[in-house]
């Protein structure tokens, strides 16, 4: 085990990164190991589409020595600006930075039939998932460690090592999705949210999404996509557990489709991504 490199400042008081989301928690840990404690701004059981910080977290942002942001959260893009005007000297770093990002589909089909309940989806014409792929979350572990040891250079040697470390279970996530992939005879799957975006692109996946730009699907439009979902035989649907299972649990009985609840907003990442590279299987 290296030794620790600066746990706390010239206060005694710990040192702070600030993150969007609770998975980045996963990433900054695993790679900054006890050196930082990580504020993460959205609480559990929130849309990153549309939270609004309280001011408590925009004060406590102050005492950050870093901010990570996801990249393209709605919340991250509404609210960025300000938190940099207040906070000057905060270091804001962007994780997307590198990925090839993919913008926000505005065509799954005839979504004519949709209800107009808008859940805040604003990415800025960006897709923000890129954690839920592990060749994008690659990335975003290289680009968290280059962010720490920028702002102190004493962590290198401990940052390299735990991002090595990282890194390789990070690549075997993907060698086993590359291989799961390689073999399925039907790649598409059914998904309320369209969260695995990148995973689908990564790994040649088709995601057809039962919501369109955060709104709530019609009967007129789930209808039109059990009738598609039969005709091409797909039989693998994830759910948020934030999303309507009874409406997933009615269509998964109707295709005796396999039904996964998902959460990507989860702290343990790791944990995610492999309960939906096996849900593959």
């Amino acid at each position: 085990m290296l030794a620790s490199c600066n746990i706390s400042d010239e206060t005694g008081e710990d040192r702070i990164i600030s993150v969007s989301i609770l998975p980045q928690k996963y990433f900054v840990e695993n790679i900054a190991g006890d050196e930082f404690s990580v504020n993460v701004l959205l609480p559990p059981g929130t849309s990153p589409a549309s939270y609004d910080p309280t001011p408590k977290q925009l004060r406590d942002i102050n005492k950050s020595d870093i901010y990570l942001k996801m990249g393209h959260l709605g919340f991250e893009t509404a609210w960025m600006d300000a938190i940099q005007k207040n906070h000057r000297d905060l270091k804001i770093i962007d994780l997307s930075a590198g990925i090839a990002l993919i913008e926000s589909a505005h065509d799954h089909g005839d979504h004519s039939d949709h209800e107009g309940h808008d859940h805040g989806h604003d990415h800025d014409g960006i897709d923000p998932h890129i954690w839920m792929s592990p060749k994008t979350a690659m990335k975003i572990a290289e680009n968290t460690a280059a962010a720490i040891i920028k702002y102190d250079p004493a962590c290198k040697d401990l940052i390299r090592a735990n991002l090595d470390s990282l890194k390789t279970d990070i690549l075997d996530m993907d060698r086993q999705m590359e291989d799961v992939a390689a073999n399925l005879t039907n790649k598409k799957f059914i998904i309320y949210h369209p969260a695995l975006t990148y995973l689908a692109r990564d790994y040649g996946l088709e995601q057809i999404s039962m919501e369109y730009e955060g709104k709530e699907p019609s009967a007129a439009y789930m209808k039109k996509l059990v009738d598609r979902a039969k005709n091409e035989n797909i039989k693998l649907i994830f759910i948020q557990k934030e999303f309507d299972q009874e409406r997933a649990k009615q269509i998964s009985k109707d295709l005796d489709a396999k039904l996964i609840q998902i959460d990507p907003l989860a702290e343990d990442w790791a944990g995610q991504m492999k309960q939906v590279i096996g849900s593959f299987r």
